[in-house]
């Protein structure tokens, strides 16, 4: 198993754990996202019709995550990158804690989520970095072997 395949293993686990935070301790996000969505939804006639470009972009968005990653190499790594994004950007629950001056929900799982998204993005750069070394190897010896 290579590092960034643990690291996103790890990433999923703090991930129901954040979730599970959130649940228990207040949904303040859900408002936010409450807001977002309507405003969406505004920009529709009908709010099915919002609904199913939404379901159709996501599920579009998923599926090429998937077709990237089974692709390999640098669509892999982009891939992976993007995701990881959801990761390091649940940073803004320390910033929103800072900024209230008291416990936010969602802050105590947001320090290993985010942690294990460095982490993550360190493994996957270091794996690019040895997939290209092996790449010019690999072609340095078949130019050998042409030659």
């Amino acid at each position: 198993m290579t590092a960034s395949t643990r690291w996103f293993g790890w990433i999923t686990l703090v991930t129901v754990l954040h979730m599970s935070e959130q649940l228990m301790f207040g949904l303040q996000e859900l408002q936010t996202l409450k807001r977002f969505i309507a405003a969406y939804d505004g920009w529709f006639r009908s709010a099915d019709v919002a609904t199913v470009v939404l379901v159709t972009m996501t599920a579009t968005l998923i599926f090429l995550a998937i077709f990237c990653i089974l692709a390999g190499n640098r669509a892999r790594f982009v891939a992976l990158v993007c995701l990881d994004t959801l990761a390091l950007g649940e940073i803004h629950h320390l910033i929103e804690t800072a900024y209230a001056g008291h416990y936010t929900p969602g802050t105590v799982t947001a320090i290993p989520y985010v942690i294990c998204g460095v982490l993550f993005l360190m493994a996957l750069i270091r794996e690019r970095r040895a997939e290209k070394v092996a790449g010019e190897v690999a072609a340095s010896m078949a130019i050998c072997r042409a030659a």
